[in-house]
């Protein structure tokens, strides 16, 4: 019944019923204990399916995959909705030039802004201090370029109040020489052309206002935002008996990078998500189980970020344990590890460590972007991985071993079951510790 049941589902996917509810393909009810076998040949489908071709962010493929996957749950008897997100990229200007009548030196080696607008600025050039309000309101700046000081407030903040003065450009000279990296967070309602300079330049520079002024040109060109929209997938099985009003959640993400068809990076975790999914849907829970994948986990994690933000305090304060799933199939990967940068002694890192897992620290393995999200927004969060076979073999489903797949969904459920188990007590609600708060910014800080 098991081989009908799995081979009726991949056929209704692939015949293009997309979004329409598999109401024909319930899952079988069987004892409370987790005692259904892990389908091996069925978590390497999943992986065949995804990893056809790329799925790079926002794109027909990403949607495609997603699409898959929300049907899937859908057939295992889950609630799901897509949750759309929007977010940015930027391509580098071609041209970024400065300059200064009389002062070659300021020319070279300047420092360019995400999300910067194009444009070209000429004029004197006029100190307005760090760039906040007041310091624009005692000077004259109409049609000038203003040179600020960086600190006290965002890059973002000091562009708009030069718009707002009416300055044709902005100049933030660094408190040091060495270049940094420095963002708007966004594309600006209202922004001017800006450059930035090194802390030498800037003293060259003022050194020639106080000569008796500074005529300056400034010019940036070629850069390019671009607004996208991808999707995650949520699904939720609400607990079906003596509800603890408790919530774990399992998470992958099914994007890749452009180049890849993320058979390891992105579908391995997403099929052991969907096949720990079907064998947790046939079992009684006493906690409600959620499952996510992110898109444009490539694109900085966008999809975590965003549903981060969809959390409310009394949403977070009932997830008692995340573990977050990729990278698991590789063949020639090493064993199943976990980490978080919360520490061993969070929950999901415990129960993960009891089924049999090995616990690392973050600083041994790249701790999972998402993972650092969800931590940093107070939610207890593992990261289970492999580690990093030695062989540089293209990420293709032929390099994926059905047996590695199948070990870590048996250690995902052996972890999960002691939280979903109805004869299980009730887990304490956790306390959130000192970990850096996440937050969404891309601004530089502004010490």
């Amino acid at each position: 019944m098991q081989i009908i049941r799995h081979y009726a589902l991949k056929t209704a996917l692939a015949s293009g019923l997309l979004l329409t509810p598999l109401l024909a393909f319930s899952p079988t009810v069987v004892n409370s204990q987790v005692s259904a076998q892990v389908d091996s040949d069925l978590l390497y489908e999943h992986v065949e399916y995804l990893a056809k071709i790329p799925r790079p962010p926002a794109t027909e493929t990403e949607f495609a995959a997603g699409v898959y996957i929300e049907n899937t749950l859908r057939s295992y008897g889950y609630q799901t909705k897509l949750q759309p997100f929007t977010y940015y990229s930027y391509r580098k200007p071609t041209t970024l030039s400065l300059q200064v009548e009389g002062v070659p030196g300021v020319t070279g080696s300047l420092h360019g802004f995400t999300y910067a607008p194009n444009g070209i600025a000429s004029g004197m050039v006029v100190a307005c201090g760090e760039g906040t309000a007041a310091d624009f309101q005692q000077t004259d700046v109409q049609g000038k370029i203003a040179l600020v000081k960086r600190g006290s407030l965002p890059y973002s903040e000091k562009v708009r109040q030069a718009a707002a003065a009416g300055a044709a450009g902005l100049i933030i000279q660094n408190d040091r020489d060495q270049m940094w990296k420095g963002s708007l967070g966004a594309p600006l309602d209202m922004a001017v052309p800006v450059v930035g300079i090194s802390k030498s330049q800037g003293e060259l520079l003022r050194a020639k206002m106080n000569q008796g002024g500074a005529m300056a040109t400034m010019k940036v060109d070629g850069a390019l935002t671009l607004r996208h929209t991808s999707y995650s997938i949520l699904a939720n099985r609400p607990a079906t008996s003596d509800n603890r009003g408790q919530v774990v959640i399992l998470a992958a993400r099914h994007d890749s990078l452009a180049n890849s068809q993320g058979a390891d990076q992105g579908a391995s975790g997403v099929a052991v998500m969907l096949e720990a999914a079907r064998i947790l849907a046939e079992q009684p829970s006493d906690t409600d189980i959620q499952l996510v994948s992110f898109g444009a986990s490539t694109a900085g994690n966008q999809g975590a970020r965003s549903f981060v933000k969809s959390l409310g305090e009394r949403e977070k304060s009932k997830i008692v344990a995340a573990i977050v799933l990729d990278a698991l199939g590789k063949k020639d990967a090493g064993q199943l590890v976990a980490t978080s940068n919360g520490g061993a002694e969070r929950l999901p890192v415990k129960l993960i460590q009891e089924a049999g897992v090995q616990v690392i620290s973050g600083s041994d393995t790249a701790v999972f972007g998402s993972t650092q999200i969800l931590s940093g927004s107070h939610v207890p969060t593992a990261y289970l991985t492999r580690q990093p076979g030695k062989g540089q073999q293209p990420d293709t489903p032929e390099s994926v071993s059905r047996e590695h797949l199948a070990e870590a969904t048996q250690a995902l459920l052996d972890a999960v079951s002691p939280i979903t188990d109805p004869q299980s007590p009730a887990y304490p609600k956790p306390v959130h510790d000192n970990l850096p708060e996440w937050k969404d910014s891309l601004d530089e800080e502004v010490q």
